[in-house]
């Protein structure tokens, strides 16, 4: 299964198409950091655990988080400026270059399957944001720039105002669904 998917992710490279890697896939890519080193449209999303592995293996240290800002833009930066989306009560983004930070409140319980919501609702943002910055041939006033920064800031603030909606409505007893029926709600 591992070699399927690290040919899936070599052939998505190949044709310039983003690739969104969560869960399971974080723990190839931890192994395998070329498959996404040095490709600007591959956007890592770990939590709290497998973005450890991922400083442990990339920074060969422990998850800093007096200093989390600098310590994501480093191992940004050391994997080939790649986009990491850190999970977490506050969602930190960078691609090696700036960190963006999502605080807005979500829901004091966390789910699974959020992660799930996340990555797709981040494809989508990115495909967007791909389309507005190919179009707009450089005219652009909006910062940062980078589509995969635009599609984590995006994807990580829809989700977390979906579940703040879910949680007020359903409390401790939310589940995914209970999520998805309020993307997009206000």
């Amino acid at each position: 299964m591992a070699d399927c998917v690290s040919e899936i992710i070599k052939q998505a490279r190949q044709s310039n198409v983003p690739v969104i890697i969560d869960g399971d896939g974080l723990f190839l890519v931890t192994n395998n950091l070329g498959l996404v080193s040095g490709y600007p449209l591959a956007i890592l999303t770990p939590n709290v655990n497998e973005y450890k592995r991922l400083v442990q293996k990339v920074l060969n240290c422990e998850v800093n988080d007096q200093d989390a800002h600098g310590q994501l833009l480093s191992l940004a930066k050391q994997i080939g400026g790649v986009t990491i989306l850190r999970k977490g009560k506050c969602d930190l983004i960078s691609d090696g270059e700036i960190v963006k930070s999502v605080s807005s409140h979500g829901s004091p319980r966390r789910c699974g399957g959020q992660g799930d919501i996340l990555s797709g609702s981040v494809a989508v943002f990115l495909s967007w944001a791909r389309q507005l910055i190919l179009a707009d041939e450089g005219n652009l006033i909006i910062s940062p720039k980078n589509p995969t920064m635009l599609g984590c800031i995006a994807g990580s603030a829809l989700l977390r105002k979906a579940a703040s909606l879910a949680f007020e409505d359903r409390k401790r007893s939310t589940l995914t669904t209970d999520i998805i029926e309020c993307l997009g709600r206000r």
